[in-house]
Formats: structure tokens, sequence, C-alpha cells
């Protein structure tokens, strides 16, 4: 695996890993959004943190490790 390769497959799983953290915060806000309209709802929709789902680490930390290895290779 070349540079180019790793530094690619670095940036995809960062991105997939931000995809899936985004898509997780949305669902909680149209969670919240459904529960406003019949009158029971908390004040802040309940998301998670970042470490809760481990998907999201584990891609992040793939990507990190993709681009060091990118990054430490040479030509």
């Amino acid at each position: 695996m070349d540079k180019k390769t790793s530094l690619i497959l670095g940036s995809l799983f960062i991105l997939t890993s931000g995809l899936i953290f985004t898509i997780e915060r949305l669902t909680a806000y149209v969670y919240w959004s459904g529960q406003i309209n019949t009158g029971t709802w908390d004040t802040i929709p309940r998301t998670m943190p970042l470490s809760d789902n481990l998907f999201t680490v584990l891609f992040l930390l793939v990507g990190i490790v993709f681009i060091i290895v990118s990054f430490k290779k040479e030509r």
C-alpha cells in the first residue's frame, strides 16, 4: 500500500466516523422533536457522547493510524 492509498483510506475512515456521529445526533433531535408534538419533552435532547458508540471511536482511531502511516512512508 502506497502513501496516497493510506492517506485516502485514513480520510475515508475519519469521514465515516463523523457521518455515523452526525446520524446519531440527527436521530436524537428527530426523536426529541417528535416528543415535543406529544407534549412531554425534555428541555434539551438526550444525545450520546462520542465515546458511547464503539464504531465511531474505532473508525476514528483506524483513520488516524492510516494517516500517521501515510506520513511516515517515503515517496
